[in-house]
């Protein structure tokens, strides 16, 4: 597997991009799209890397602002847990749904709490889930209320929680890590702690 990530100033945040693609067939998969930046698409090309698919793991501006323009640089496929208007002819997809973009097969799961929409997608064959904001090294995303929280937790604790412990775990911002940490040393994933606010 060939992967590349990148992080872009998006307002008064840094934003995670990912470029994932085969060695062998050089077919690439881009998971989220919050900034348009030429070093992505220059990366690309540089490796010889034919981007087919961009995933959407929600739908916050973050993670779309640059989607229309890597749509059409790559005249890729876009798939999303709900409508967006840069992005009309999208494959929506639901928990259960299976994505298959290339070489990879992607399963995807329901993690909602952040946004009502928010889900994440996991390539057993890679050992890799990209879970948006739903979950951070050492912290889980923002949400606005109680019930949101627990609703995150549960599909955390259900859908994210339960794969294999070396799986590793990339978010929409900040470090990657893995199912293993994070079920030991997150601490919003011990009992006693509550929520975050969400973040602008």
């Amino acid at each position: 597997m060939i992967f590349q990530s990148f992080v872009f100033p998006h307002g008064h945040l840094e934003v995670n991009l990912f470029l994932m693609g085969d060695e062998q067939t050089r077919e690439a998969v881009l998971v989220d799209a919050g900034v348009f930046d030429s070093s992505v698409t220059d990366c690309a090309d540089a490796m010889g890397l034919k981007v087919g698919t961009i995933l959407i793991t929600h739908l916050h501006a973050d993670h779309v602002a640059g989607l229309a323009a890597y749509a059409a640089h790559w005249g890729a496929a876009v798939v999303s847990p709900a409508r967006l208007d840069s992005a009309p002819e999208a494959r929506i997809v639901k928990e259960g749904d299976t994505v298959q973009a290339g070489p990879f097969e992607f399963h995807v799961f329901k993690t909602s709490g952040h946004t009502p929409e928010s889900i994440s997608y996991h390539c057993p064959r890679e050992g890799i889930c990209f879970v948006g904001d739903a979950l951070f090294a050492g912290s889980v995303g923002g949400t606005s209320e109680d019930k949101l929280y627990e609703e995150e937790i549960g599909h955390i604790r259900r859908n994210l929680l339960v794969l294999p412990p070396e799986t590793e775990l990339h978010s929409g911002h900040g470090p990657a890590t893995t199912v293993a940490v994070e079920k030991a040393a997150n601490p919003f994933l011990q009992p006693g702690f509550t929520r975050l606010a969400p973040s602008k």
